[in-house]
């Protein structure tokens, strides 16, 4: 059990991998697509929890747990950009930005306000290509807001104090 985080955590490596592979297979595929976001999610959630639980300390994985959520949030874009849901420019515009600011002010709330999007982006896809998984997207994110609430206030509020501190390091200089 001591290591159920860290699989949690890198499962989702696995499952932007399956992502963008399915990137190749073509746009029929957006229902897989839905399904292994809504469990790669699904992992995030779960890690942190079970991780609270053991109170260990992070190891290399559950460290860099963010990194891992980005790079499902990036497949999901590269499955859309490869299919055709999404066009080439704007996405490669929209990243190039992203990461000029991401790396201008190195605020992991920046990133957040970028990803966010690109998180909305396969749901909105699926809501006029493959509707069913789109409802069943939406029924999964009503669950999971229930059954982890206090997370996520907990993480909108984590957001808006580093936004609060970037504005004010930003209003210093």
């Amino acid at each position: 059990m001591t290591r159920a985080p860290d699989i949690l955590t890198a499962s989702r490596g696995v499952i932007a991998a399956l992502i963008i592979v399915l990137g190749f297979v073509g746009p029929r595929e957006l229902g897989w697509v839905i399904f292994l976001t809504m469990i790669g999610w699904t992992t995030d959630i779960l890690d942190g929890r079970i991780a609270r639980i053991q109170h260990k300390r992070p190891t290399w994985i559950g460290e860099h747990e963010f990194a891992f959520d980005m790079m499902m949030v990036f497949a999901a874009l590269c499955y859309l950009v490869m299919t055709g849901f999404v066009p080439i420019l704007p996405a490669a515009i929209y990243v190039t930005v992203a990461l000029l600011f991401i790396i201008v002010f190195q605020s992991k709330s920046v990133t957040m306000s970028f990803a966010f999007p690109l998180v909305a982006l396969p749901l909105v896809v699926a809501y006029f290509r493959a509707p069913h998984a789109a409802y069943i997207y939406i029924a999964w994110i009503g669950l999971a807001l229930l059954y982890d609430w206090r997370r996520f206030i907990g993480v909108v509020h984590e957001f808006l104090v580093n936004i609060k501190e970037l504005y004010k390091r930003l209003i210093a200089d």
